[in-house]
Parts: structure tokens; C-alpha cells; sequence
């Protein structure tokens, strides 16, 4: 039985390296310099075809992977990804994270992953450190739409992309959800199933998603003439201020339309506290169809996002900007919402 060796000639030999194989080691197992090896791996089209595949043959035999660090001083940046995220512990966000991972892996890149805190410093350090470390690029889930922040974000140095924000083409690349479709899908749900006085329960209107929402909500209403639509904002969209606003309502509504989930699931819980039934007293719509929306008591009809879609294109947007600097044109996609029916509307009512 052969001895373990570090490197040896790769033909008719299984070489097995005590230690991780080094590119010198692929270089002498397959009788090249080490510059031959590294154009093989980085520049194949500079070696002819018969030591092309001597060097990919040692490669495998030893088990070699090439060092990401090395690389990137070569080429000028690293194989990485950043994802600038606003809250990395809300459903939301990890969907799209896992959207990217997907397609940062399939195309062979590593995804760094930050957690902003929606706090512009934090942002902005984080883009510091992005550019320091040689990453290709970045996506950008940014919550509030202050437009010289963003400004700041794309004048960093590096490809960036934004992910659940609108931004001009001229700008640069941008994936997004139709939101003013997904408040009025939501809302026109309602009306179709009887009711006719409904609130909004909103987030602050300076996030441009809830300002769309609501736009979407009232041009729903606007097509039946008998319906009303109030709107009751809330200091954070989260399951407790839901159920805060469900404890000091008034005037129970028939519908209430919840710019997010998590609002929705705190109201429902809030509403059942006082004895109100879902749906038969007030039926609920929430939106972004968020793990919580299927555990809830009384399950929520809700407005699915393809969230998962929303990180894999923004991948996919940038890599083909930093692969085909020439060929690229931005483009600010938007994609299409849909309801999910569940527990917390009544059937349709014909009207």
C-alpha cells in the first residue's frame, strides 16, 4: 500500500494529503509550473486542452480548492455578496435572505449577512466594510425610503441592488412587490365578502410600502359607493400593537385590513380577548403571508409576496451587472401579489 504523501504524480496514484493540498502541490502532481495551474482555474482559455485537463485531474485527485482570499487580489474583488437587511429576526427579511443564499450558491458566491437595525450608521459602516473586503457587490433591503440615504448606499463604489423598494431604472437595479395591488386585492376581498365599513390598520406612512397599501385599500373602496374605509396607524407593526389597537376600538368595523401579519395576528388576538368572533363579527385580511398567518387561532386570509423570488432575483440582477458590465441594463422589476384564503374572511358573497 503506497505511503501518504503530500504530493507526488497524479497518474495510476491515489494521493492522499495529510494537510489541505496547496496549489504548489497541484502544480508537481501534475508536472506544471504554478502559474499554469492558476490559469487553469482562473484563465483557462491561455492553456492548451491536454494540460488543461492534466491540472483538473491532479486538482480532484488532491482534493484542492483554491483560496477565495487569493482570488479576490487577483481579480480585484472577493466572491462575495453583502445582504443589508433592516431585522434579520423578522420572517420577512430571512425569506428573502434564503432567496439569495439560493442563488448566491448556485452561481458560486458566499452571502454576508448584515443586520442593520434599520440604523443608517450601522448601514453605512456596514457598506464600509463591504467595499474594504473586496465584495462584488450588495442587496439592500432598506425600510425607510429617505432618498439621500439611498443616494449614500449606491454612491459606495460598489454594484448594488434594492430589494422590496421601487427605484428608477435610470438609478439603477431594483426588485419589488406591487403593493398598491396587494392593498387593493386585500380590501376588494372584503367588499366581495359583505363588508362595507373597513379600517386599515397601517404602519407609518413614511415606509413606502404601507403608504402603497393604503393607496391600493382606497382605490378598492372607491368602487363600491356604499363602503367606508378609516385607517388607525400604528406605532410599530408588530403582534402587540395589533392587539393594542383591537383593545381600543369603539366602533367594531366589519373588515379590517392589516398592512402586514404580524399586526393582523395581534389583532385578531386582541379582538378575541372581547369576545368578538372572526369572521362573523369582523373579518381580517393581513398581508405578506409570513409563517405567522397559518398558526394564528383563526387562520389568516392574508396577501402572499413571492418574498423568496424578491432575493433570488436581486442576486441574480447583480451578478449579471458585475459579469457583463457592457451588456448590463438596469431594470426595476416589480412583481405581482396574490390572496391566500383562509379562516378569517367569510365565503365570497356574491354582491
Amino acid at each position: 500500500m503506497p505511503g501518504r504523501t503530500a504530493a507526488g504524480h497524479c497518474e495510476g496514484v491515489d494521493v492522499i494529503p495529510v494537510r489541505p493540498a496547496r496549489i504548489q502541490d497541484v502544480a508537481a502532481a501534475a508536472g506544471v509550473s504554478v502559474s499554469t495551474v492558476s490559469n487553469v482555474l482562473n484563465r483557462p482559455e491561455r492553456v492548451n486542452a491536454r494540460t488543461a485537463e492534466r491540472v483538473r485531474d491532479a486538482v480532484a485527485a488532491l482534493d484542492y480548492v483554491p483560496h477565495p482570499g487569493a482570488a479576490g487580489l487577483r481579480t480585484g474583488h472577493s466572491s462575495s455578496i453583502g445582504l443589508v437587511l433592516p431585522d434579520v429576526a423578522n420572517s420577512f427579511y430571512s425569506r428573502i435572505a434564503r432567496g439569495a443564499a439560493d442563488a448566491a450558491y448556485d452561481h458560486g458566491y458566499s452571502l454576508v449577512l448584515c443586520d442593520s437595525g434599520d440604523q443608517p450608521d450601522r448601514e453605512q459602516g456596514y457598506f464600509t466594510m463591504l467595499v474594504e473586503q473586496r465584495a462584488v457587490g450588495a442587496v439592500v433591503v432598506p425600510l425607510s425610503a429617505d432618498p439621500t440615504r439611498l443616494s449614500r448606499l449606491r454612491e459606495r463604489g460598489i454594484p448594488l441592488v434594492l430589494a422590496d423598494r421601487a427605484m428608477s431604472a435610470e438609478d439603477g437595479c431594483s426588485v419589488s412587490v406591487d403593493d398598491v395591488a396587494g392593498g387593493r386585492i386585500a380590501v376588494q376581498h372584503l367588499l366581495d365578502c359583505g363588508a362595507l365599513d373597513i379600517l386599515v390598520v397601517n404602519g407609518e406612512r413614511g415606509i413606502r410600502q404601507c403608504a402603497d397599501r393604503y393607496q391600493g385599500a382606497r382605490q378598492a373602496v372607491r368602487s363600491r359607493r356604499a363602503a367606508r374605509l378609516g385607517q388607525v396607524v400604528a406605532e410599530e407593526m408588530t403582534v402587540a400593537y395589533g392587539m393594542e389597537i383591537a383593545r381600543e376600538l369603539d366602533d367594531l368595523p366589519d373588515g379590517v385590513f392589516c398592512t402586514n401579519d404580524f399586526l393582523a395576528a395581534g389583532l385578531c388576538r386582541g379582538l378575541g380577548e372581547r369576545g368578538v368572533k372572526i369572521p362573523e363579527d369582523v373579518q381580517v385580511v393581513g398581508y405578506g403571508d409570513l409563517d405567522i398567518a397559518s398558526f394564528v387561532g383563526t387562520t389568516l386570509t392574508t396577501v402572499r409576496q413571492p418574498v423568496e423570488d424578491l432575493g433570488r432575483a436581486a442576486v441574480e440582477m447583480l451578478l449579471d451587472e458585475v459579469e457583463a458590465r457592457a451588456e448590463h441594463a438596469h431594470e426595476a422589476r416589480v412583481f405581482a401579489p396574490d390572496l391566500v384564503l383562509r379562516d378569517s374572511t367569510r365565503p365570497h358573497s356574491g354582491i
